[in-house]
């Protein structure tokens, strides 16, 4: 996992549709969205590509366009940048000439995600500010904040972290007064404490780690949940509360034990017994 999580868009919706195809293309994009949440993106692109190809013969727009989306999502998740590259384009070019802006903004939030990883800092903030616009525009009370959360990630990134923080902070302000999904909320709390972290602000890191850790631990993302408790020991830690350190350590290790995080439990709870 990265020093911050990304905030890839995906807020699944329903259409409210009446013919089956639409009920079966909005059941098929909310399975692969479940498997993004839990962190399972082998299994979120199997469902994808079944979801492509069940829209593609019933030519069904939302799900060719999602699909695109979540396809390449769930290839660059596992590390094939070719790939996931690949897909953003497709999505962006199928959905340029489509009314739904949330397809566009999507897509340009997937390519950015890719320039942000290939560290073209410029390109993703362009890609961010279309994401923006087209939000504020429409007044999507869930895009703004998360996409003011992603234009603070390429600031981490640039290691701006008081410029990071100002934007994470303006993201969770704006989530606090909207209906969202729980990863959300974990995700901005996450990212707003490994900016205190790398500012050394130890105590406001542990503050948000801890509830980010929370958070994931309740939605079933056990890596991600495994990462904030490790970096939640860690802020204490340098906080100068080691016991507190310690009881977190415990209280997550058989998690950490589930994704090959134990050897860095260990080695911190080493380093925390030894400096008392």
């Amino acid at each position: 996992m990265k020093n911050i999580i990304l905030s890839i868009l995906l807020f699944f919706s329903i259409s409210f549709a009446l013919s089956d195809v639409d009920k079966k293309v909005d059941e098929m994009l909310l399975k692969a969205w479940q498997y993004y949440e839990r962190g399972n993106y082998f299994m979120m692109l199997e469902q994808a590509q079944k979801t492509l190809k069940y829209s593609l013969k019933y030519n069904n727009p939302k799900g060719i366009a999602e699909s695109y989306y979540y396809i390449g999502i769930a290839y660059f998740m596992m590390g094939d940048i070719d790939k996931a590259l690949k897909y953003a384009n497709k999505a962006i070019e199928y959905s340029k000439d489509k009314p739904n802006y949330k397809w566009k903004a999507y897509a340009h939030t997937l390519l950015a995600e890719i320039m942000l990883y290939l560290k073209k800092y410029d390109e993703a903030l362009k890609h961010y500010r279309v994401v923006l616009k087209l939000s504020q525009e429409n007044n999507n009370k869930k895009m703004i904040p998360i996409t003011l959360l992603d234009i603070g990630n390429v600031y981490f990134y640039k290691k701006d972290y008081n410029k990071a923080l100002k934007y994470y902070l303006e993201a969770l302000q704006k989530i606090k007064n909207i209906k969202i999904r729980p990863y959300y909320k974990a995700l901005v709390n996450y990212n707003i404490a490994m900016a205190y972290f790398k500012l050394k602000d130890y105590k406001n890191a542990a503050k948000y780690f801890k509830v980010a850790a929370e958070i994931y631990k309740r939605i079933g993302n056990i890596k991600a949940s495994v990462e904030s408790s490790y970096f939640l020991a860690k802020s204490l830690m340098k906080s100068g509360d080691k016991d507190g350190a310690l009881k977190v350590l415990k209280e997550f290790k058989p998690l950490a034990k589930k994704v090959f995080f134990r050897y860095k439990f260990e080695k911190l709870e080493k380093e925390i017994k030894k400096g008392q």
